[in-house]
């Protein structure tokens, strides 16, 4: 916990108004559940790499276009 701490941890208050517009779009395309296609949407929002072990995440976000990190 105490090298979270050390990390410069954000909220994003767009993520909640993206729920059901965007982010239920992608799940249903990709075949997501909604919290991997959140993660999904905010990478693609914000212009980030994409880090998970999730092999349907990391298609999805491949296929959009999102640096996926690892493997």
């Amino acid at each position: 916990m105490a090298d979270l701490a050390l990390l410069p941890l954000t909220v994003d208050c767009e993520t909640g108004r993206q729920a059901w517009g965007t982010t239920f779009r992608l799940a249903e395309r990709h075949r997501l559940n909604l919290y991997d296609a959140e993660y999904l949407e905010l990478a693609l929002r914000l212009g980030l790499p994409l880090a998970s072990l999730d092999d349907e995440l990391r298609d999805a976000a491949q296929a959009k276009g999102v640096f996926v990190l690892g493997r």
